[in-house]
């Protein structure tokens, strides 16, 4: 099978295929993950819930959904990431965090899940279907974080869920039970607090998780701070005003750096008067932390108040660039926006991470919400979130620029760490329709990451949105933009027609990069529909125009096309000085992927001419490659391919673990064609074997798929098939194939790939 850029795998071009408007499905992720979680590292000890802990292990063993209800702040999204953590060791696919506090669209529940989980979002499927079906022979517990904003969405993919994969847990984090049968809600309580404070001695209070948990911040905040017998009675009240909500222990104890014991008593207890008067049971646990935070936003000095209500703005973390560029002028100075976000991270307002080679930063979800709120009681929100839009869509021209002139990998994470920033940029411009030009341009510029990221069907969903909005006349280099990244998402007749008017669009402003682009896309179109001849001249078009524009990344994947567009021409020597041409043009590059795609259809030409070890090399240096990134299409076809190889080298064990990886990749993708490889290749294995009732009726059931899906074998899947015919027909007569082949072709998916793995 072979991988092709922009998209990774060909059928050979048949006659109907013209008539297809939908390409075949791209695959999930595999379960080949070199980690078993996505939990992150705790940065503070677990304090005062290890029965909470245990009572959730407990409750998950006898239910597979347990969702953790309480206020904001009480610790559940700790609580749950405590529990994962002791529990991966009882999964064998994972623990998965999955955190939904970034958005505000509940239309994202399903591409967060997916992202979470790496699973590749597939043209023509709801990602909310794709899930549960990934998850249908899976093991492990899935953490659904921050619920409450979009819970109906929640519970709809976690009854999808629960209704599909048996063997998958779930455990929730909301301010609300999410409603769907087989939940069991646990409700989570405030730190235990002494009852009465007098005559407490500090030993004595330090029984008390809310105590445990204020002298452990404390002291960090200030490695002076001692609780002593005296100082024991006054926080053990802190903790009580403060109901043993965490979030507020740890902001009011990050205080001690500059308030007394008693003064913080002191201080406290004016603001929260609120908290003295009636039951405080009766008042509701957001208002609660709600007037911690007023309390804590009024010790800020007035820049302080100024940066830490804009920095409301970001979503999901920002960077000190950002921070100056988005948050800085009209009233604060740049220069001081570095100093100013110390202050808020020392007083526990903002968090910083500083293990990577560029810190990050964000708020917490309640104090960032409660900054958002001030910002907005500003009269300012609008216009930061302006600012904020505008400044992730210079990011996003700017990145975009760069894809393929270095390390992919390193280019995705590094556009990945600004993916909420640029959802909350999309949904300002966009969703609540402030500006159709900026959204749209964002959502052009990002199509690299729409796709190596996996989130193809996020992307078509902003880029339709923008498309829906935005005038061609008024707007054609956004609107040609677009269109070429519909075509980088599209398969057949929708790329076909999305490049064409990329390309009409390009032509008419003189931009020859663009129109070498749109033809490159244009020219697979072709090939997709059976357009040989069409593919041939729009590929030497796009080659030709990229060389004269200086456009690096579209000479390298135009010769790689070339080359593939020769070989099923026949032309080998052409293919192979064009292919010997495209790996150095992207090794050059540092560009990992396309270096990934060449070899794996170097390995096909090598393998059609005979040269099996040869192939083999080359298509295990692909699929080292494409390992270390998000791609599983790619994955999946180096895996079936090697099989193929491995057969013709006369290696049945090895060539059937092949296979069957890309089988499970198949699968999970529900890419139908990959799934039909992979069973001829085992059909393969099981008539050379000697078993070849089985072999002819497997064989059966793909000649099956592949009329259906009107596609032709490639090279390699076609030696495949006549060396099994070759074999079954040394054992069985022409009428005993022909009977077994039907019989096969009648088998369900999940039948035929029953029989295949019994192999």
């Amino acid at each position: 099978m072979s991988s092709f850029t922009p998209r990774a795998w060909k059928s050979q071009p048949a006659s109907e295929a013209e008539h297809r408007t939908e390409a075949p499905v791209e695959p999930l992720h595999p379960n080949d993950l070199a980690e078993s979680n996505n939990l992150p590292i705790a940065s503070t000890d677990f304090i005062g819930r290890e029965r909470d802990v245990a009572d959730v292990k407990a409750l998950l063993s006898q239910h597979r959904l347990v969702t953790l209800v309480g206020s904001g702040g009480v610790g559940k999204t700790r609580l749950a990431l405590q529990v994962g953590t002791e529990l991966i060791a009882d999964y064998p696919d994972g623990v998965w965090f999955v955190d939904f506090a970034p958005i505000s669209d509940p239309e994202l529940v399903s591409s967060i899940t997916a992202q979470a989980l790496s699973i590749s979002q597939q043209e023509g499927r709801r990602v909310d279907e794709s899930i549960p079906f990934w998850l249908k022979r899976k093991k492990l517990l899935l953490i659904f974080d921050n619920c409450e904003h979009v819970i109906e969405s929640v519970a709809s993919l976690a009854a999808a869920i629960l209704a599909t994969a048996q063997d998958v847990r779930i455990v929730a984090t909301s301010r609300q039970a999410l409603g769907i049968g087989g939940e069991e809600p646990m409700r989570i309580p405030s730190l235990d607090v002494p009852r009465a404070v007098a005559d407490l001695s500090a030993a004595k209070v330090m029984e008390f998780a809310a105590v445990a948990l204020f002298v452990s911040r404390a002291t960090t905040a200030d490695r002076s701070f001692t609780l002593t017998d005296d100082t024991a009675p006054i926080v053990a009240g802190i903790c009580r005003r403060l109901d043993g909500i965490p979030l507020a222990i740890e902001l009011a104890a990050a205080r001690v750096k500059v308030l007394s014991v008693p003064h913080l008593a002191e201080r406290l207890n004016e603001r929260f008067k609120i908290l003295t008067g009636g039951s405080r049971d009766a008042l509701p646990r957001q208002k609660t932390l709600s007037a911690l935070l007023d309390w804590s936003y009024d010790l800020l000095s007035p820049q302080e108040q100024l940066l830490f209500e804009r920095l409301g703005i970001f979503a999901g973390g920002f960077g000190l660039d950002a921070a100056t560029k988005v948050c800085g002028g009209d009233g604060l100075d740049e220069i001081d926006i570095l100093d100013l976000l110390a202050s808020l991270t020392d007083k526990s307002l903002v968090a910083a991470d500083t293990s990577s080679e560029r810190e990050r930063y964000r708020l917490l979800e309640s104090t960032a919400a409660y900054a958002l709120e001030k910002l907005g009681a500003s009269g300012r929100r609008d216009e930061m979130a302006r600012r904020h839009a505008e400044y992730f869509r210079d990011q996003a021209l700017a990145a975009s620029e760069t894809f393929g002139t270095g390390s992919t990998f390193a280019w995705l994470a590094g556009a990945e760490l600004e993916l909420d920033n640029n959802r909350a940029a999309l949904a300002w411009a966009l969703t609540l329709g402030h500006d159709a030009v900026l959204g749209g341009a964002i959502a052009g510029a990002l199509d690299e990451l729409w796709r190596g990221s996996g989130l193809g069907v996020e992307g078509r969903y902003w880029i339709g949105l923008a498309l829906e909005r935005i005038s061609e006349v008024q707007h054609p280099q956004i609107a040609a933009r677009l269109w070429l990244s519909l075509a980088h998402l599209a398969s057949g007749k929708r790329l076909r027609d999305a490049a064409e008017r990329a390309m009409r669009l390009y032509k008419s402003m003189g931009d020859d990069r663009g129109v070498a682009r749109a033809q490159s896309y244009l020219a697979y179109a072709h090939f997709q529909m059976g357009r040989l001849e069409e593919a041939h001249v729009v590929t030497e078009q796009a080659l030709a125009t990229a060389r004269a524009s200086g456009d690096s990344l579209t000479v390298g994947r135009s010769l790689n096309q070339l080359a593939f567009v020769m070989r099923f021409r026949g032309n080998v020597r052409a293919a192979r000085e064009l292919f010997g041409q495209a790996l150095t043009a992207a090794r050059s590059l540092g560009d990992e992927l396309a270096t990934a795609t060449v070899l794996n259809n170097m390995a096909e030409d090598l393998f059609g001419e005979g040269h099996s070890e040869e192939a083999l090399r080359a298509a295990n240096e692909a699929l080292e490659i494409q390992l270390h990134g998000k791609n599983t299409q790619n994955v999946g076809i180096c895996h079936v391919n090697i099989a193929a190889y491995r057969i013709a080298l006369g290696e049945p064990t090895e060539a059937r673990n092949s296979a069957r990886a890309g089988l499970r990749v198949a699968q999970q993708g529900r890419f139908e064609a990959l799934i039909a490889v992979a069973l001829q290749h085992l059909a393969a294995l099981a008539a050379l074997g000697g078993d070849a009732r089985r072999g002819a009726q497997l064989l059966g059931y793909v000649d099956a798929q592949l009329t259906a899906l009107g596609m032709l074998r490639e090279h390699t899947e076609q030696q495949g098939y006549d060396k099994v015919m070759a074999a079954l027909r040394e054992t069985l007569s022409e009428d005993e194939i022909a009977q077994l082949s039907a019989e096969g072709a009648a088998w369900s998916e999940e039948r035929a790939v029953e029989e295949a793995l019994q192999l």
